[in-house]
């Protein structure tokens, strides 16, 4: 669906997460661009996370967070959802504010962002 002359919807529902303050990761970088693009909203105990890892292909999770949880693989959610790029970051952006957070679930195989993976310096633009 184009909403302007060259802008698809999933532009738009990307460019609405950040404004909204998901901090967007990129993963495996090369002259064609990322091959993961992920992106993470921070709350009080618990995060949000939309990770899109091809043209078709996006999951979203809300994972809790401590000291030394690594958001991009998680082994436990309290949410989950995969479809298609668009669909996901429907359901990601639709999700109601951290409160009571219910159980945790184990997380499904395949869930965070794929391969090997190493630390890096992030800092926000001002």
């Amino acid at each position: 669906m184009n909403t302007m002359a060259g802008v698809s919807e999933l532009d738009v529902l990307l460019e609405t997460a950040g404004k909204r303050g998901y901090l967007w990761h990129m993963f495996r970088v090369d002259g064609h661009g990322p091959e993961v693009l992920a992106g993470v909203l921070q709350h009080e105990g618990c995060a949000d996370v939309f990770v899109l890892s091809g043209i078709g292909n996006a999951h979203a999770y809300r994972v809790p967070t401590c000291m030394d949880t690594d958001v991009f693989a998680p082994t436990r959610v309290f949410w989950w959802y995969c479809a298609t790029p668009v669909w996901t970051l429907r359901a990601v952006l639709t999700l109601r504010a951290p409160g009571e957070l219910g159980a945790l679930i184990q997380a499904p195989a395949g869930l965070g962002v794929p391969g090997d993976r190493m630390p890096v310096r992030i800092r926000r633009r001002t």
